[in-house]
């Protein structure tokens, strides 16, 4: 389609143990997909391909625009600040970084309430919301997400899915690999990964229902 910003097509990829061989999907502008499979289906080897981190075997990736790729282990120095950490992502200057956290959506995550707070001092909610906010300020026209909502608190999730939400509706894409039940409502489209392969998901039919 003419407003495709991701093609993913016939992809096959191997990476360790995790073997894709015939993945096709195709995001559009606003889209929220989602990303289902067990572990070692190669959820994130899927994601890092989309950034570029990995090169395919076979097949193509168009991708129309530029991706940011937040990953499940939160790219973070520990023994620097929120602002230290921001800093090394971006040539803006503090109060550039600041006018960001504070006057554009990124509000919602809420990393100018810690942004003096070292990294080894932070909640796992704290972590995830300043790994997102390093990725945003280079401002990506699609989001790459491992496991976004893992091992967070409520209001922690509350958050990012308010942002994820938000980012969506100002036409911006994203892409999530996660678990979670309550991630994949706000998907626009659902794929599963099983045996290599993409499926999508029809209307109706549950991430549990799929995995069964």
């Amino acid at each position: 389609m003419a407003d495709s910003i991701v093609t993913i097509e016939k992809v096959s990829l191997k990476y360790k143990k995790t073997v894709l061989t015939d993945v096709t999907i195709t995001a559009q502008k606003g889209d929220v997909i989602g990303l289902l499979g067990l572990n070692g289906s190669g959820k994130s080897t899927l994601l890092s391909a989309i950034a570029g981190l990995r090169r395919t075997h076979s097949g193509t990736i168009k991708v129309e625009g530029k991706a940011g790729f937040v990953t499940q282990e939160n790219a973070l120095i520990d023994e620097l600040t929120a602002m230290d950490n921001l800093k090394m992502w971006t040539p803006l200057s503090k109060a550039e970084i600041m006018t960001a956290l504070t006057d554009t959506e990124l509000s919602i995550l809420k990393v100018n309430d810690f942004i003096d707070l070292k990294v080894k001092r932070m909640s796992g909610g704290m972590k995830k919301r300043l790994a997102i906010a390093s990725v945003l300020l280079s401002k990506p026209d699609i989001l790459l997400l491992d496991e976004p909502l893992a091992a967070l608190d409520i209001p922690a999730k509350n958050d990012i899915i308010k942002f994820i939400d938000s980012f969506r509706a100002k036409g911006g894409t994203v892409f999530i690999a996660s678990h979670s039940e309550e991630m994949f409502k706000h998907c626009s489209k659902i794929y599963l990964l099983k045996d290599g392969v993409s499926t999508l998901l029809p209307a109706g039919i549950s991430p549990a229902e799929a995995l069964g």
